[in-house]
């Protein structure tokens, strides 16, 4: 038992210092901190890990800083804005409202955000209700919608209508010609959809809470997963533990991964590079092969097609032997002797 467990130990010794940095550290920091706190307007006592904007350096997270103006604090959270109503440190929730409707007037909220998007960076791992509103354009008027349309954003061609659902509409639930624009989260849990009226209005107006971790933020930060420490308790989150098991099936299936795609990039080479390269050699060697034998070929042509050379005497005359008698030249041969 002492030897697995030794070995156990030596496994787990390099992630060691990853353990103390993601959990150790935090906490020795967020003990550190506590004590810095703020205030803007009704919302007091802003402490770790939240931060107001000008705060001096050593109080709360920057992945949590609040901005404050006109003696409201302000999140701005994946490209929208939204009023902060509420911190609460014992369940580890923040209530929010988009600007656009926090006091209840007609209009779409500043920035779209779907419960899935909202849930996406660590610092902000779940909902407190999972619904929404879901914001819907049409080209012309949906007679079964009439209740539900938003009427300051009505115009002849556009027609704008406000649904609540549970998740994100499929595409067969949204009518022919519309399109949604815009989905906020709200602290709606009743699945009917109320007509556009004041009781929609102030649903908007009261926003959605969001839960926030630390350790969540820190867990995404080194690319791992965030779970529910307890399923009775879904305030704590913790990193979730990876095994000396889950790094061989992750380490085989990547081999086997880089493997693959080193061979399908292998025949992709050798099918359209390669292949297309070879084939053109041997044509341009054939070609050139061909045209020097033609170029042979007619060189010895030309060759033969030029006039026989004529013989001449010593002293450059010619003499046509074919013209000449035996006589003629063996005389000629004796004067050429004699001379």
């Amino acid at each position: 038992m002492r030897i697995e467990a030794s070995a156990a130990f030596t496994s787990s010794r390099p992630l060691f210092p990853l353990f103390i940095f993601l959990f150790f550290i935090p906490g020795f920091h967020a003990r550190n901190l506590q004590q810095c706190s703020s205030s803007c307007g009704d919302l007091t006592n802003i402490s770790y890990p939240f931060r107001l904007q000008g705060d001096p350096a050593g109080c709360g997270d920057v992945d949590f800083q609040l901005s404050c103006q006109n003696n409201t604090a302000i999140l701005n959270f994946r490209g929208g804005k939204y009023y902060v109503k509420g911190i609460s440190y014992d369940k580890r929730t923040i209530r929010v409202v988009d600007v656009n409707l926090a006091h209840g007037t007609c209009g779409l909220p500043y920035k779209s955000l779907s419960m899935s998007e909202a849930t996406e960076d660590g610092q902000f791992p779940s909902l407190i209700t999972f619904w929404q509103a879901n914001f819907v354009n049409c080209s012309n008027t949906i007679p079964e919608l009439t209740d539900s349309k938003v009427p300051c954003l009505n115009g002849d061609t556009s027609h704008v209508y406000v649904n609540f659902s549970n998740r994100n509409l499929f595409g067969y639930e949204i009518p022919r010609n519309c399109k949604v624009i815009s989905r906020i989260p709200t602290s709606s849990e009743n699945e009917m959809n109320y007509p556009y009226n004041e009781t929609t209005l102030k649903l908007l107006a009261t926003g959605f809470d969001l839960r926030w971790s630390v350790e969540c933020r820190n867990c995404h930060t080194f690319g791992l997963s965030c779970v529910y420490e307890s399923n009775n308790d879904p305030r704590i989150f913790q990193c979730e533990t990876m095994y000396e098991e889950d790094y061989k099936t992750l380490l085989t299936a990547a081999i086997a991964y880089l493997v693959s795609r080193s061979l399908i990039d292998k025949a992709l080479l050798v099918r359209f590079i390669l292949a297309p390269l070879v084939v053109f050699v041997f044509l341009l060697h054939k070609c050139l092969t061909t045209r020097k034998k033609v170029g042979n070929a007619e060189h010895v042509g030309d060759l033969q097609m030029l006039p026989k050379p004529i013989p001449c005497s010593p002293q450059g005359h010619t003499r046509n032997l074919s013209s000449d008698s035996p006589k003629q030249v063996l005389i000629a041969a004796s004067i050429e002797r004699s001379a």
